[in-house]
């Protein structure tokens, strides 16, 4: 009998210790983000990264908090924040969250434009200089709607001619390959254009900016608290840049870059 009772308890203590590990380990904060490098991205290693990414991470550090992270397709993480599958979102304030989320105090400033390779003067500064041109842009970003209103209604009375990428990658091998000469994107597709072809000569316009902030959910404002505190610590530290991203010291510690995983000869 004290050997069944021993073998049992020998049995039970690894179910223990796994138990206790992921109770251990359960975070404080699930944060959703979407692959955009050099800001938001999953390593070769399969670590969160990214220079806003890593500003983020240094925030929950500083907060003394257990952030999760998760990277996912943009549709993805914006419906799991709104259900509550996630706690939070890094992404651009553009007033969509309210409902369910409150922003925190962190918050870096972000420009949309034109990737042009026309040359300066030819290319667009107005929504109406559009008219008559050919531009790329990617499937489900909202920055062009945002600069042009009535960018559709354009296309489908061919004053525009439109054409929609799945996603960045693609859009930027179409620009590259002369399918247009305007793409719109962020400023941070360049990270694209100089892996594809490094050798292109462009010029990129700003034509709006934005920033990206934090949407915490309402039901965890306790832990928003906390990060905001964290942030006004790292600002009186001198942490961060005046874009409120890791100074150049800490960035170059933390930064790991984005693996360059598609093809570009297709």
């Amino acid at each position: 009998m004290k050997r069944i009772y021993l073998k049992l308890l020998i049995t039970a203590i690894p179910m223990l210790t796994a138990t206790a590990q992921t109770f251990a380990e359960e975070p404080d904060l699930v944060i959703g983000s979407f692959p955009f490098p050099p800001l938001l991205h999953t390593t070769e290693a399969g670590t969160f990264s990214g220079t806003m990414g890593e500003t983020v991470k240094m925030l929950c550090k500083e907060a003394n908090l257990k952030c999760q992270f998760r990277v996912a397709p943009l549709a993805r993480v914006y419906q799991e924040v709104r259900t509550g599958k996630i706690d939070a979102l890094i992404t651009l304030d553009l007033g969509q969250f309210h409902k369910c989320c409150i922003l925190s105090q962190w918050h870096s400033p972000w420009s949309a434009g034109l990737f042009s390779s026309l040359p300066l003067k030819k290319t667009p500064a107005t929504p109406e200089g559009m008219l008559g041109q050919s531009l790329i842009v990617v499937n489900g970003m909202r920055t062009p709607y945002s600069f042009m209103p009535d960018l559709d209604k354009w296309a489908t009375e061919r004053k525009i001619h439109l054409s929609t990428a799945r996603d960045i990658p693609t859009s930027v091998k179409m620009f590259t390959r002369n399918r247009a000469p305007l793409l719109w994107g962020g400023e941070d597709f360049k990270w694209y254009i100089n892996k594809i072809n490094p050798t292109m000569r462009f010029i990129y316009k700003p034509l709006m900016t934005k920033n990206v902030a934090l949407w915490i959910r309402k039901d965890k404002r306790e832990i928003a608290n906390q990060l905001n505190a964290a942030f006004d610590q790292l600002v009186r530290k001198s942490l961060l840049t005046e874009s409120n991203l890791l100074n150049k010291t800490l960035m170059d510690k933390h930064y790991v870059d984005a693996p360059f995983d598609f093809k570009t000869n297709k």
